[in-house]
């Protein structure tokens, strides 16, 4: 179980930082901001509507970028300091440390999904992190939004 995590993340390591720019400018500062993604609610077997939601907030720290990841949930709390790796097109999210809540048996270092610039559309691949609600979920799909506040 831990060597698949490991190796997807040297992996995904590897091919973000060949991805990054040669110069030693900020890339995935242009990344900063609040993101949300909110799970399709499901009804539970007490009638009641159960909801997933999803926030990332990330903010420049020491020449590159750290987030902050919360889920949200009826049985799941998250809350994540994440490292933020990639380029002005993708970002993946890796796991640094618990904040609060629940550490998923994460590991330092394991991706937990990516961020992807798509011709106008924020895409997310999932790793070692996925949506709970849904029983047949994409490893792919446009989820995450940016606020407002900023442009994708």
């Amino acid at each position: 179980m831990i060597l698949p995590r490991l190796l997807t993340s040297i992996i995904f390591s590897l091919i973000l930082s060949s991805c990054s720019y040669k110069d030693k400018s900020n890339s995935t500062g242009t990344w900063t901001g609040d993101y949300n993604y909110e799970e399709e609610p499901i009804k539970a077997i007490a009638s009641y509507s159960m909801v997933m939601d999803w926030t990332l907030s990330i903010k420049e720290k020491g020449g590159g970028c750290q987030g902050v990841l919360e889920v949200k949930g009826q049985q799941t709390y998250i809350k994540a300091l994440t490292n933020i790796t990639g380029d002005t097109n993708a970002i993946a999210i890796t796991y640094i440390s618990r904040i609060d809540g629940s550490n998923e048996n994460l590991l330092k270092g394991d991706t937990l999904f990516m961020l992807i610039r798509d011709a106008g559309k924020l895409k997310t691949r999932w790793f070692a992190l996925e949506p709970r609600l849904s029983e047949n979920m994409n490893k792919e799909c446009n989820c995450f939004i940016k606020s407002k506040n900023g442009s994708q």
